[in-house]
C-alpha cells in the first residue's frame, strides 16, 4: 500500500507541475497578445479579476469533491472496523453458546473456534492485506471444522434441541461477518473518480496560476501550500479507502484478540481448548 500511496502522490506532484507550466504559458501567450510585457511583475493582469468567478466555481467544486470522497472513504473504513468487532463479537457468542453439551463434544469445539479467532486475526488479515477474497485456506479449514462439528452435536435432550438452533444461527452470522469483512478490504473509490480529482487539480492550479500572473511571490506561496493540503487529503483517502493497508488508518485484529483474551480469562480450563493450533492449510499467497 505504502507503494500505491507514492503512485498517487507522484500523480498529483505531476499533475500539479504541468498545472504550473500551463498557467505560465498562458500568462506568457496573454502578456505577448496584450502587449503587457513592459509592465511591473506587481501589478495583477489588466482583466484577471474576472477569473475570479471561474476559480471560485472550480475550486468550489473541487472542495465539494473532495470532501465528499473523505465523508465516503471514512464511512468505509467505519464499516469496516465494525464489521470485524461484530465478527468477533459473534465467535465469543458462538464460544458460549455451545455450553449446553457435552465436553467431549464441546471442548473440541472450542477448541477450533479459538483456532479459527487465531487465524483469522492472523493468516486472514494477511489475505485481507492482499486484497484475496477467498480469504486465509487456513482460516477456511477451521471454519469448515467448526461448521462440521455444529452439525454434529447432539440434541437428544431437549435443551440440546433448542439450543441448536441459535448455535447454527451464530456460525451463519460469523460466516457473514468474515465475508464482509474480506470484502471491505477492496477499494470503493472507483478509477474514474480518481481521474476527475487529477484533472480537477489540474484545472484549479492552472488558473490560479495564471490569476497570479507574474507576481512569483504569491504563486511561491500559494502554489506549495495548495499542493500540500491536496497531498494529505489524497493521502488520507488511500489510507483510509484500504482500510487493512497503509500508514496511520490501519485495522488491527484488536477486537478478535480481545475477544479471544476475554474468553481464556473467563474460561482458562479445560487447558485442552487452549492448546497450540496446528496448521491445517497452506497458504497460496504465502
Amino acid at each position: 500500500m505504502s507503494l500505491t500511496l507514492f503512485y498517487y502522490e507522484f500523480a498529483l506532484l505531476v499533475v500539479v507541475a504541468l498545472g504550473w507550466l500551463t498557467g505560465r504559458w498562458l500568462v506568457q501567450r496573454y502578456r505577448g497578445r496584450s502587449g503587457l510585457d513592459g509592465r511591473s511583475p506587481e501589478e495583477p493582469e489588466p482583466g484577471s479579476e474576472r477569473l475570479t468567478d471561474a476559480i471560485g466555481f472550480v475550486g468550489g467544486a473541487y472542495g465539494i469533491l473532495l470532501g465528499l470522497l473523505l465523508v465516503f472513504a471514512v464511512g468505509h473504513f467505519v464499516d469496516t472496523r465494525q464489521v470485524s468487532r461484530e465478527e468477533a463479537i459473534t465467535a465469543a457468542a458462538l464460544f458460549n453458546a455451545v455450553n449446553p453439551y457435552p465436553a467431549e463434544s464441546r471442548d473440541p469445539l472450542r477448541h477450533d473456534l479459538v483456532c479459527y479467532m487465531r487465524s483469522a486475526a492472523t493468516d486472514d488479515w494477511t489475505a485481507a492485506q492482499q486484497g484475496d477474497l477467498t480469504g486465509s485456506e487456513n482460516t477456511n479449514a477451521y471454519a469448515m471444522s467448526v461448521q462440521r462439528q455444529i452439525e454434529a452435536l447432539p440434541q437428544e435432550e431437549a435443551v440440546e434441541a433448542s439450543n441448536h438452533y441459535f448455535v447454527t444461527e451464530e456460525i451463519l452470522d460469523l460466516a457473514k461477518s468474515r465475508q464482509l469483512r474480506l470484502l471491505y478490504a477492496l477499494p470503493e473509490i472507483p478509477p474514474v473518480i480518481w481521474l476527475v480529482v487529477y484533472v480537477s487539480a489540474y484545472a484549479f492550479v492552472a488558473l490560479m496560476v495564471f490569476h497570479l500572473g507574474r507576481r512569483r511571490w504569491l504563486t511561491t506561496l500559494a502554489l506549495p501550500a495548495t499542493t500540500l493540503v491536496l497531498a494529505a487529503i489524497i493521502g488520507a483517502l488511500i489510507q483510509l479507502d484500504a482500510p487493512f493497508n497503509g500508514i496511520g488508518a490501519t485495522l488491527r485484529p484488536v477486537a478478535l484478540e480481545a475477544a479471544a483474551t476475554r474468553l481464556h480469562d473467563a474460561n482458562p480450563e479445560p487447558a485442552a481448548v487452549w492448546d497450540p493450533c496446528e496448521r491445517l492449510e497452506a497458504e497460496e499467497w504465502g
